[in-house]
C-alpha cells in the first residue's frame, strides 16, 4: 500500500514538473519574491512612524532642586527664602508645525508606495521581455531542427545516389558541411537560450529552466489603445497621469508644498509653559511654618530678525517646490515621447510582419521548391538548392524575430499603461 502511494506521489511530481510554465505563473513568482517590495514597504512604514513621532509634543521636563540656601550656614530652615522646589515645563511647537510635519511624512510614505508600484511594473516588463526572447530562441531552434531534418533526407538520398554513381562527391560534401552548420546553429541557439534563462532565473529561480508555455497573450486592451492613439493626436497625458512613476513625482510636489507651509510656521512664536512649587522649611517668629510658594511662567520666542533664518528657509522651500513641479512636467513629456516612439515602433513591426507573411516567405518557399525540382531534373546545381532553403530558413527566423519584437513592444507599451 505504501509503495503504491509513493509511486502515485512520484507520478504526480513528474507530471507537475513536465507541465510547461505559463507566463502568468512566472509573473506571479517574480512579483511575490521580489525583495525590493520589502524595501518600499519598510520605507513606507518608517515614514508613517516618523510622522506620528513628529506630531507628538516634546516630553515634559521635570525640575528638582534647592533654592536660596544661605552660604554662611548651609542651613535649610534658617532663612525664610530657602526652599525645596519642584517644577514641570512643557515646550509647544510653532503654529501648526506638528500637524503639517505629520502630513509631510504621510505624503512621503505615499511616494514610497507609488515607487513600489512602479517597481512591480518594471519587474513585469523585464520578465515578459526575457520570456519572449526565450520563446524566440526556442522557435528558431525548432525551425533550424526542421530544416536540418530536410537536409538530412537530402544527404541520405545523395549518399544512396553516390553509392550508385549517380551523384557527385562535391554535392555529398556540401550536404555534410551544411549539416554540420545546422548543428552549430542549434548549439549557438542553445547557448543564447541558457543565457536568457539565466537572466530570467534572477526573478523566478530554477523555474526559468523549465519548458515554457508557447501560448502568447492577446492583450486586446493594449491593441485597442494603439489603434486609438492617432485619434488622441499622440497626446497621452490623461493615461500617463495615472502611472505610478508620475504619481510619485506629483506626490513629491505635494511634499514640497507641505515644506513651504512648514517654513511659514517658523514666522510664528513658540511657547514654553513652566510651573514650580517651593516648599519652605523655616518657621515664622511665632513658630509657625511658612507658606509654600507657587510660581508659573510663560516663555515665548519672537522671530523678529527673519532675513537670515526664516526668510532663507522659505526661499529654499519655494525653490524646491518649483524644482519638483518642473521635474513632474519634464517626466510627463519624456514618457509621452517614449510611448509615442514605442507605438510607432510596434506599428512598423506589424507592417513588416505582414510583408513577410504576404510575399517574402511565400516567394522564398516557392523558389526553394522550384530549384529542388530543377535539381532533380539535372538543370540546376545542388548548391543553389541549398542556398534557396537556407534563404527560406533565414527569412523564417527574421519573421519570428519581428513577431517577438512586436510582443516585446507591446510589453513596453503595457508598462506605460500600468498593466
Amino acid at each position: 500500500m505504501k509503495i503504491s502511494i509513493l509511486l502515485l506521489f512520484l507520478l504526480i511530481t513528474v507530471t507537475a514538473k513536465a507541465s510547461p510554465l505559463t507566463l502568468q505563473d512566472a509573473l506571479k513568482t517574480a512579483l511575490d519574491n521580489d525583495p525590493a517590495q520589502q524595501i518600499y514597504q519598510a520605507q513606507q512604514a518608517s515614514l508613517i512612524a516618523q510622522g506620528k513621532f513628529s506630531a507628538t509634543l516634546a516630553d515634559p521636563m521635570i525640575k528638582l532642586g534647592m533654592a536660596n540656601m544661605p552660604t554662611d550656614s548651609f542651613s535649610l530652615d534658617s532663612d525664610p527664602m530657602t526652599q525645596l522646589s519642584v517644577g514641570i515645563s512643557q515646550q509647544f511647537n510653532r503654529g501648526d508645525t506638528r500637524n503639517i510635519s505629520q502630513q509631510g511624512f504621510n505624503l512621503q510614505s505615499e511616494v514610497a508606495g507609488f515607487q513600489g508600484e512602479d517597481r512591480r511594473l518594471m519587474v513585469k516588463q523585464t520578465v515578459r521581455n526575457l520570456w519572449f526572447s526565450i520563446l524566440f530562441i526556442e522557435k528558431s531552434k525548432q525551425l533550424v531542427t526542421e530544416k536540418k531534418r530536410l537536409f538530412n533526407s537530402f544527404y541520405q538520398d545523395l549518399s544512396s545516389q553516390f553509392s550508385l554513381g549517380l551523384a557527385d562527391n562535391e554535392d555529398l560534401i556540401t550536404a555534410e558541411i551544411e549539416l554540420g552548420q545546422f548543428d552549430e546553429k542549434i548549439a549557438k541557439l542553445k547557448q543564447q537560450s541558457l543565457a536568457y534563462r539565466s537572466l530570467l532565473s534572477e526573478w523566478i529561480g530554477a523555474l526559468a529552466y523549465q519548458a515554457l508555455q508557447t501560448k502568447v497573450p492577446d492583450w486586446a486592451e493594449t491593441l485597442t489603445y494603439i489603434n486609438a492613439s492617432e485619434a488622441l493626436n499622440y497626446q497621452h497625458y490623461s493615461l500617463l497621469m495615472n502611472h505610478p512613476k508620475v504619481k510619485a513625482l506629483n506626490q513629491n510636489v505635494l511634499v514640497a508644498d507641505s515644506n513651504v507651509e512648514l517654513a511659514k510656521q517658523d514666522y510664528k512664536p513658540s511657547f514654553k509653559v513652566e510651573l514650580g512649587y517651593g516648599h519652605r522649611l523655616s518657621e515664622t517668629d511665632n513658630g509657625e511654618p511658612r507658606a509654600d510658594l507657587l510660581s508659573g511662567f510663560l516663555s515665548m520666542d519672537i522671530p523678529l530678525f527673519t532675513d537670515q533664518r526664516q526668510d532663507q528657509k522659505m526661499i529654499s522651500a519655494q525653490h524646491n517646490k518649483g524644482q519638483k513641479q518642473a521635474e513632474h512636467r519634464l517626466l510627463i513629456r519624456q514618457l509621452n515621447a517614449q510611448l509615442n516612439a514605442e507605438i510607432v515602433n510596434y506599428q512598423q513591426l506589424v507592417s513588416r510582419q505582414n510583408r513577410y507573411q504576404d510575399s517574402l516567405l511565400k516567394q522564398a518557399k516557392l523558389h526553394a521548391q522550384i530549384l529542388e525540382q530543377s535539381y532533380q531534373s539535372n538543370t540546376r546545381p545542388f548548391k543553389e538548392v541549398i542556398q534557396a532553403y537556407i534563404h527560406e530558413l533565414n527569412l523564417s527566423i527574421e519573421y519570428q524575430q519581428l513577431y517577438f519584437d512586436g510582443l516585446k513592444s507591446l510589453t513596453n507599451i503595457r508598462y506605460f499603461q500600468a498593466l
